[in-house]
């Protein structure tokens, strides 16, 4: 049985009729053919879906042979089903009518596709007749095109925030995470494209503060909440030209409810202290621990303390550990107040000063770098104005100006200029590179936990594990390659980058659920392309995974599918993570 088009041509014009045609033998044995059923008009099925879903039907029926890539696939696909992932976002975006595939189901696939192979919106139905994504998730190929695609994004943008917090919840009951504290980030996303008519119920693609020190480009930006064990839990999409620190009441008592019933403590950075959050942190019951800006003005009473109020704190990073005893970086904290008033209300907030000989040396090499650079500069300059003296001595003065700035050590360069603008000298400002040195590895961090909650070194192992969170930004830019993209609308935009933060939590639930299936191990033997023993991280999981597939084969007792052998990592991996075959269900 097979779909065949007859061509009939009516008053000058050429219709195509679907026909769905049978095959058999006469009383002599020869092969003829007959119409089932008429299907109807090309065109008229093809602009009511119909015909989408008659594709869509016969693909689900009889599979076709050839080899399909699984990928990482048999690892994604059990966690999707755990979460329920499809049904939730069916339940908060219906579809109306009788739909051959609905947003949950197309949503799906779009994660499975980021966390394997991406590709663009337009190749999706490609990836997933490669993938044979049909007998994974239950979503034909044929349905995946871009436009089906465009309006399960369009459905899933107005319930953005809603279902980030259910998913979340989701995960939390699944896998029985521990949400207690969160570690809380903004970075950005970069589009392309104008966008001059954007929806403004929607997160706008706007310029803004770029979390890759990149000027100039259009984003959204992402915030994520990750737990201590690295998962990400909620996220939320925000304009791209927000300030970071913009939080609400609402955000606050979402991240709360997750950590339910114990008390949240969040972790978070610099970009979101403000006096405001501080308050509404103190106000709503909730523990934090964030760097303080210096726009608080710290750096002078830190700087005033005695060498010796600055107590040894006891952290090690892992990383670290790795190094001799003696050339391991080390901290030392002193201990103080900050007092805010927030509406006629003054609060008192703990505040830990912190110098890092790590970031103490970073610092001072990073400015001995950017010296040299700009005197660089300032010689080349000097050399043209002895050979060709400019005409007016602004313009002297202009590209001097623009060294320095280059370079930004204006306050610790001081340059003289010739009255005729012949000559240039130039020296080092020494006070002001003392005073600088002194501030070399010096930051300070705020908390409203007290010291028999939390002593000064807990509390810098516990920023100082705001790195999970960062690793999370990495994944999504990484990995999951949330590059520049362009789409017709924000709201889209919006839409799918919290598709891709979906798959990064999904990412994350790999990597700890293998870390628990392997404990008290912390390696995987052979676990590296070189052979190596490693610790698990999502990544080398996934690329031990990258080129498996099967084989789907006629017999004589029907479609069979076979395997490709697996390598004894490989199987520790899927019996750490209790998935029984690299087959599809």
């Amino acid at each position: 049985m097979y779909v065949r088009l007859q061509r009939v041509r009516q008053n000058g014009r050429t219709y195509e009729y679907v026909h769905l045609v049978e095959g058999y033998r006469d009383a002599a044995g020869k092969v003829r053919h007959r119409v089932v059923a008429n299907l109807g008009r090309r065109d008229r099925l093809k602009a009511s879906g119909a015909l989408d879903n008659l594709a869509a039907a016969f693909t689900r029926l009889d599979p076709l042979p050839g080899r399909y890539t699984c990928g990482a696939l048999p690892l994604v696909a059990p966690i999707l089903r755990r979460l329920d992932l499809a049904a939730i976002i069916d339940r908060a975006c219906p579809m109306r009518g009788r739909a051959r595939l609905t947003h949950g189901e197309v949503i799906s696939a779009l994660v499975a596709n980021r966390l394997t192979a991406p590709r663009p919106l337009y190749d999706v139905q490609g990836w997933a007749e490669a993938y044979a994504v049909g007998a994974w998730l239950g979503t034909p190929a044929a349905l995946l095109n871009d436009d089906r695609l465009g309006r399960a994004l369009d459905a899933l943008a107005e319930h953005v925030d809603e279902l980030s917090g259910a998913l979340g919840m989701a995960a939390i009951a699944a896998y029985g995470l521990d949400a207690a504290r969160l570690h809380w980030d903004f970075t950005s996303v970069a589009f392309c494209g104008d966008y001059p008519k954007q929806d403004p119920k929607a997160p706008q693609v706007a310029y803004g503060h770029s979390s890759d020190h990149q000027a100039h480009r259009r984003q959204l930006k992402l915030a994520q909440a990750v737990t201590a064990a690295g998962v990400p839990v909620y996220h939320r999409v925000v304009s791209g030209g927000r300030h970071e620190g913009a939080a609400s009441l609402e955000l606050l008592e979402r991240l709360r409810a997750l950590a339910a019933p114990r008390r949240l403590l969040v972790v978070a950075d610099a970009g979101l202290v403000t006096k405001a959050n501080l308050a509404l942190c103190q106000r709503a019951g909730m523990h934090f621990v964030a760097r303080l800006p210096r726009q608080f003005g710290y750096e002078p009473a830190a700087l005033a303390l005695e060498p010796a109020a600055f107590r040894r704190l006891h952290y090690c990073s892992e990383r670290a550990r790795r190094k001799p005893v003696r050339e391991r970086p080390h901290f030392a904290g002193a201990e103080s107040k900050l007092t805010v008033t927030i509406d006629g209300e003054p609060l008192t907030f703990r505040v830990v000063y912190i110098i890092g000989s790590e970031e103490r040396e970073a610092a001072r090499t990073n400015r001995a770098g950017l010296l040299a650079r700009a005197e660089r500069d300032l010689e080349r300059i000097a050399r043209g104005l002895a050979k060709r003296p400019v005409k007016d001595r602004t313009e002297a003065e202009r590209r001097v100006a623009r060294a320095l700035q280059a370079g930004r050590v204006g306050d610790y360069l001081r340059t003289e200029l010739s009255a005729d603008g012949r000559s240039l000298r130039w020296w080092r400002d020494e006070a002001a590179l003392a005073t600088a040195s002194r501030r070399d590895g010096l930051y300070a961090l705020v908390t409203n936990l007290t010291p028999s909650q939390a002593c000064t070194s807990h509390l810098l192992q516990l920023y100082k594990a705001q790195t999970v969170v960062e690793q999370a930004h990495r994944t999504l830019k990484g990995p999951l390659l949330v590059r520049p993209v362009f789409l017709h609308s924000n709201r889209r935009a919006a839409a799918l980058v919290a598709v891709c933060a979906y798959a990064v939590m999904v990412y994350g639930l790999v990597e700890a659920g293998l870390r628990q299936g392997i404990a008290p191990a912390r390696t995987l033997p052979s676990l590296l392309p070189e052979g190596r023993a490693a610790r698990p991280t999502a990544a080398n999981i996934f690329a031990a995974f990258a080129h498996l597939g099967f084989h789907r084969v006629r017999t004589r007792d029907g479609l069979k599918e076979l395997p490709d052998p697996l390598t004894p990592t490989q199987q520790r991996i899927l019996s750490a993570l209790g998935v029984p075959s690299i087959l599809p269900p």
